[in-house]
């Protein structure tokens, strides 16, 4: 007799996924009830000479809201991936990226003036730049992911969680 394997719906079957896999890699971002609250005091740090070079991929991204015109000032991580300064992210103001627009960062106590963009990614891609970032160091938590104790995802697994790319351009470089 079959050993008893619980189903995968069918969409997750044609992405290759297992009910095992779709468990180990999830989101977790902390609400955004609570990053109202944090945010003011880490935008503070983020421009403090003193505290913001002792900061690690924490950068302060300030960019034109599109449809308001507002100047929105937005703690980020940004990982370096394959030389190109890169955020993973699902919330909202992810869209005033798309296409690209001027931003100023302010990381490590250093501010430069660039362009950002939203990718709209293939497939895969978003997964081997979450990939890439872990191999560089970064942990789950620095990139909003919860993987399982002992789970090494793959590029396929990371790319099913659903978070969106922004990638950083600066003229010169900015590491």
């Amino acid at each position: 007799m079959d050993s008893q394997v619980p189903s995968v719906g069918v969409s997750a079957q044609r992405r290759g996924q297992t009910m095992t896999s779709m468990m180990s890699v999830q989101l977790s971002t902390p609400p955004p009830a609570l990053m109202r609250m944090v945010n003011p005091l880490v935008r503070r740090v983020l421009t403090s000479r003193v505290l913001a070079a002792r900061i690690g991929t924490v950068s302060l991204v300030q960019v034109r809201g599109r449809r308001t015109g507002k100047v929105l000032r937005i703690p980020m991580g940004l990982h370096d991936i394959d030389g190109v300064l890169t955020a993973f992210t699902r919330r909202t103001w992810r869209l005033n990226f798309t296409g690209g627009v001027p931003v100023t960062v302010v990381r490590r106590s250093e501010r430069r003036e660039g362009e950002a963009v939203l990718v709209e990614p293939t497939r895969g891609q978003v997964g081997a730049a979450l990939r890439a970032a872990l191999d560089n160091g970064a942990s789950p938590f620095d990139l909003g992911l919860k993987i399982a104790r002992g789970f090494e995802p793959t590029v396929l697994d990371l790319d099913t969680a659903g978070l969106s790319m922004i990638q950083f351009v600066f003229d010169g470089g900015f590491r």
